[in-house]
């Protein structure tokens, strides 16, 4: 039995996660679960899958669940913090982590897992943008192997059979993007775009943060970043194509010009499911696909698939991503920090939409960016660009 931890149990990640794990028993087993404070959704997960520890990153929350459980026959053991949810990364008795907690918050984590070694499977792109080749460079040094779940990237990794994108091999890779839900609409009403709107994704099921930021397709800006860092290409080698139905969802060009695309439902299982199976056959088990319980795709059904350039006017967060990528791994953290305190920003309320990218733009503008030389580089750079962009918001400098 393969152990397993959930980083962001409670997320769509997780839940798309544990659908899997619960069609593959036999061979997984979930030794230890992570959230940041849904102790309340750790329930019933702690029932059926009876893990060994569940981590909380809040305190309170840590206190809620032990209570809770206090009145069950349980031998879970709860811990609470930070430094707790990244020892559960790094525990003996597991061999895959499932880093899904969102945002720059999964990177101590994320960071845990590759250190001590683990089968990584990294859904948390933000982690990867702020700390770029530090990170790869840990894995390679701790043995550890990562494995994106992004089902671009994991589309990329089946197309190219791995994470060699070599140029002698590879010509260009190219990722889709559905394009949310303001594909088509008119561009002088984006400055009463509400919350609800812009996390009203058309085509996945995600989290608040995600969902803007395929509203304004910075997640698609981050993804480039990744790519670029993932597959060791130049961003003029990565491409993106507005595809509307979510069925292909990435392509490789090889230097003969043939092209090779990743077709499938628009379900996080699917990519998932691979980097399981892929992690299990590094860990020696005869395996190269785990069966899902999905529709079949149907292209009859489907009828066609359509393709667009993206539109830089409706979507500069693509624009600004490329950018900072060719400026550097310091221009890259700045992009994401800056984003995140926009997008929360807007989430509550107290900026528009259309300031996200604005906000983002001239914090871009306005910094000084080196790049970091450690993990507490990171950190500190970090800390530094919210605080900074926190300010900006205060005094209602957005543009």
């Amino acid at each position: 039995m393969i152990g397993v931890a959930l980083l962001g149990a409670t997320g769509s990640i997780g839940t798309s996660a544990l659908a899997v794990l619960r069609q593959h028993r036999e061979r997984f087993r979930v030794v230890a679960l992570a959230a940041r404070s849904d102790w309340q959704g750790l329930l019933p997960l702690i029932e059926e899958f009876e893990p060994a520890v569940c981590a909380l990153e809040d305190v309170g929350a840590a206190i809620a669940l032990r209570e809770a459980l206090s009145r069950h026959r349980t031998n879970v053991r709860v811990e609470a913090g930070t430094d707790a949810v990244m020892a559960v990364a790094e525990m003996s008795s597991v061999s895959v982590v499932v880093a899904g907690i969102s945002g720059f918050a999964g990177l101590p984590s994320t960071w845990a897992a590759v250190a001590a070694g683990k089968q990584v499977l990294l859904a948390n792109k933000e982690a990867l943008v702020a700390s770029g080749e530090l990170l790869l460079s840990k894995a390679r040094e701790s043995g550890a192997t990562v494995l994106p779940i992004d089902s671009e990237h994991n589309a990329v990794f089946q197309c190219a059979n791995g994470l060699n994108c070599d140029a002698s091999r590879v010509r260009s890779i190219t990722l889709t993007a559905s394009g949310g839900p303001f594909r088509t609409r008119a561009l002088d009403t984006f400055d009463s775009i509400s919350v609800a709107e812009a996390c009203k994704h058309p085509t996945w099921a995600m989290g608040r943060k995600i969902s803007v930021d395929s509203a304004t397709l910075m997640n698609k800006g981050l993804e480039v970043i990744e790519a670029a860092l993932l597959f060791s290409r130049p961003s003029d080698d990565i491409h993106v194509l507005i595809h509307p139905t979510s069925t292909v969802h990435a392509l490789v060009e090889y230097v003969d010009g043939s092209v090779l695309a990743h077709l499938g439902p628009a379900d996080m299982q699917v990519p998932i499911a691979h980097a399981l199976a892929v992690s299990a056959a590094n860990l020696g088990q005869s395996i190269s696909r785990l069966p899902l319980s999905l529709p079949s795709l149907s292209l009859s059904t489907l009828g066609g698939l359509e393709f667009f350039d993206v539109d830089s006017k409706r979507f500069p967060a693509l624009g600004l991503a490329y950018h900072a990528l060719r400026q550097g791994q310091g221009a890259c953290l700045t992009l994401n920090a800056a984003n995140e305190v926009a997008v929360a920003a807007f989430l509550a309320g107290s900026i528009r939409f259309t300031d996200i990218i604005a906000t983002v733009e001239r914090t871009l503008d306005s910094e000084e960016m080196t790049n970091p030389q450690s993990m507490d580089d990171v950190f500190a750079q970090d800390a530094g660009v919210r605080a900074r962009v926190a300010l900006l918001l205060a005094e209602g400098a957005t543009v």
